[in-house]
C-alpha cells in the first residue's frame, strides 16, 4: 500500500466549540455551527457540560458525521457533569448533534458545547509513517504521535525544507499532528484502512 499525504497548516489546539457553540442542553438536533475541523485531518469530539444550578439528567449526545475513509459513522456520547466527555471514533466531518434523554433539572437547562480535541488526526488506523517535510520555519514544536505515544517532536526553528525519511515506522490506532501555532508540515503515511462496522 503506498503512501498518502496530510498537511497540517493551522495550529491544531482543541476548539471546544467548533461544532455546537453554547446552547441550552434539551431533546433533539442540536445546530451545526462547523462541520469539519478547522484542519485537513480528522479529531475526537467533545462534549463540554456546564451546570446551571441543579445538574440536569443528562441523558446521552449522539455524534453523526463521516470517518477519514469518507464513511457514515455515528456514536453516542454520555456528557459528564461539569467536565468534557470525549468521542472514541475520530470524525473528518460532524453533520448532526443530537440530544436524548435530557431532562431539566433546576430552574434552566444546564449547557454544552461540542467541539474538536486537540491535534490532527491524519490515519485513524494503525499504519505507517513514511516521512515528514516541514515546509516553513517552526514556530513552535510539533509533536507527532499515536495511540502507542509520541513518535517524533520537530523542535522550534526547525529550517523549512527539512524532510525526515522515517524508512516507515509502524503507528497503531492513529497518527496525530500536534501544534500550537500555524506551523506547516506534511506527514507521508499509508491512508486510513475502511471500518466495516462503524454505526
Amino acid at each position: 500500500m503506498g503512501y498518502m499525504l496530510t498537511n497540517t497548516a493551522a495550529t491544531t489546539a482543541a476548539v471546544t466549540n467548533r461544532f455546537v457553540t453554547s446552547v441550552a442542553m434539551k431533546v433533539g438536533a442540536y445546530a451545526i455551527a462547523n462541520a469539519s475541523p478547522v484542519w485537513s485531518g480528522g479529531c475526537f469530539v467533545t462534549v463540554t457540560h456546564t451546570i446551571n444550578d441543579t445538574v440536569d439528567t443528562l441523558g446521552t449526545i449522539t455524534i453523526t458525521g463521516t470517518n477519514l475513509a469518507n464513511q457514515a459513522q455515528s456514536e453516542s456520547i454520555t456528557p459528564l457533569n461539569g467536565t468534557v466527555a470525549t468521542s472514541t471514533k475520530v470524525y473528518r466531518t460532524v453533520t448532526a448533534v443530537t440530544g436524548v434523554g435530557w431532562v431539566q433539572g433546576g430552574t434552566g437547562a444546564d449547557t454544552i458545547v461540542v467541539g474538536c480535541a486537540a491535534g490532527n488526526i491524519a490515519c485513524a488506523s494503525g499504519g505507517t509513517l513514511g516521512g515528514v517535510l516541514v515546509n516553513n520555519v517552526i514556530a513552535t514544536l510539533v509533536t507527532i504521535s499515536h495511540a502507542g505515544g509520541t513518535i517524533m517532536v520537530i523542535p522550534a526553528s526547525q529550517a523549512a525544507g527539512t524532510y525526515y525519511n522515517l524508512g516507515g515506522v509502524d503507528f497503531n490506532g492513529w497518527l496525530k499532528v500536534a501544534t500550537t501555532a500555524a506551523n506547516d508540515i506534511t506527514v507521508f503515511h499509508t491512508p486510513t484502512i475502511p471500518d466495516f462496522a462503524t454505526s
